[in-house]
């Protein structure tokens, strides 16, 4: 008698919890989202429309994009000063030919695919990202 009691209250209260997000016509109600904040702590954040950190929180830089640059995979494990003049040139070539709005995402991509940019390329890459 006390285990079908147990059972028969166990049941009861699965269905009372499943039936609290409904309403009167048995649909589920909508959660209420809250979005975070924004918080900006990227130092080049005063140059853009949309902080990159905020951009992250909406997924917007999540994937690995490609700027017809998939020679720079090479250069996967590569410290910032190991570069010799015609690595630099090719890492040029790629700088100089992106849109303005495409350098940003340019250098989040070749940071998530493990790749060091040359020094003196991310100082040419500021340069140009503070232009804009």
């Amino acid at each position: 008698m006390l285990s079908a009691l147990v059972v028969v209250g166990t049941v009861l209260w699965l269905l009372d919890r499943r039936d609290r997000g409904r309403d009167a016509e048995g649909q589920l109600q909508p959660t209420e989202v809250v979005e975070p904040e924004p918080s900006c702590s990227d130092d080049c954040c005063s140059t853009h429309d949309v902080c990159p950190s905020e951009q992250l929180l909406r997924g917007e830089l999540c994937e690995i994009t490609y700027y017809d640059d998939q020679e720079l995979d090479d250069y996967r494990g590569r410290n910032a000063n190991e570069y010799n003049d015609a690595e630099l040139e090719q890492w040029r070539d790629v700088l100089y030919t992106l849109q303005p709005d495409d350098r940003l995402g340019w250098e989040r991509s070749i940071k998530r695919r493990g790749i060091v940019m040359p020094s003196a390329i991310r100082d040419e890459l500021l340069m140009l990202l503070q232009e804009s």
